[in-house]
């Protein structure tokens, strides 16, 4: 976003940029099972895909049925949890795969319990839409401790972000964002270690206080120098 703006011919003094932040005490990894899982009527043994947010066109979450679709093949559950423009053609896309479970957007309260549900998050994305922000949803996702695997181009500043604690793959690319969500099924081991550096990534660079502190910081230096 930075550059984009520096091709528009913003001088130096007036770019700036303040990441998206998330409560890393309000969201973080739980040692229990969510309860959206029984309510979700999911066993306990079984994998789960999720994709919380947005239904709308930028996401991208077309691609979403035929994941659903292998996934099934796999044993392992989509739980998809939003609302938008996207979502009857979504309904339409899985009708009839038993292994997909539909919610509306839940309360901000709930959250952390639902973040808490996946085994791997979903980020779906349409191509080019990474290159212009860092989806806000991803704060959480990072948070909670979970592997991402998202829909980016490479040397976009998502596929930076979800480097060494998730997998990126090609935008549209339905066939590998499933097999990327079956090989992270197949891998706990694999899943705990993603998680764990998706946790640290979180406390290091978007816990909520240092993002705003620093931001009071500069708007303090701002009005000195005026």
């Amino acid at each position: 976003m930075l550059e984009k703006l520096a091709a528009k011919g913003v001088s130096p003094e007036r770019r700036g940029l303040v990441r998206n932040w998330v409560d890393c005490d309000a969201i973080r990894p739980s040692p229990t099972p969510s309860p959206y899982r029984a309510e979700f009527g999911i066993p306990d043994d079984a994998v789960v895909a999720l994709y919380a947010g947005n239904l709308g066109e930028k996401q991208g979450v077309d691609l979403l049925g035929p994941v659903a679709r292998r996934l099934a093949d796999a044993g392992a559950y989509l739980v998809i949890c939003g609302e938008g423009a996207a979502r009857p053609r979504l309904e339409a896309a899985v009708a009839g795969v038993s292994t997909v479970r539909l919610g509306d957007l839940q309360p901000a309260e709930r959250l952390d319990a639902l973040l808490n549900l996946a085994d791997v998050h979903l980020l779906p994305q349409r191509h080019g839409a990474a290159d212009l922000v860092m989806p806000s949803k991803l704060t959480g996702m990072l948070a909670s401790g979970r592997p991402v695997v998202a829909s980016a181009a490479p040397g976009t500043g998502l596929a930076q972000w979800v480097d060494g604690c998730g997998v990126v793959v090609p935008p549209g690319d339905a066939d590998a964002m499933a097999e990327a969500v079956i090989s992270l099924a197949n891998d706990p081991d694999r899943r705990r270690s993603l998680g764990a550096a998706a946790r640290q990534r979180a406390l290091e660079r978007l816990d909520r206080t240092p993002i705003l502190e620093a931001l009071e910081r500069d708007l303090h230096t701002l009005v000195a120098g005026s």
